[in-house]
């Protein structure tokens, strides 16, 4: 009976089999973007810390001054 309503069953089953497909490509996708976002290297901080540190070894900067600049660096 419940059928006959909708116009029959095979039709109208394919409307929740589509969308459960829909929402599963989309967590699938958001899954996949998300890993590339996290695993993106932040090669520029890393190489400010690294001439933070090789001026404050050459002794260009003293010791407050590099430490204000690592914390401004490490926001």
């Amino acid at each position: 009976m419940f059928c006959n309503i909708f116009g029959g069953g095979p039709r109208f089953m394919m409307i929740p089999m589509i969308l459960i497909l829909l929402l599963g490509a989309y967590f699938i996708y958001k899954t996949i973007n998300n890993k590339r976002l996290n695993s993106i290297p932040d090669t520029s901080l890393s190489k400010a810390m690294d001439i933070l540190d090789e001026r404050f070894a050459k002794g260009e900067i003293n010791e407050e001054e590099y430490t204000s600049r690592k914390n401004q660096l490490q926001k």
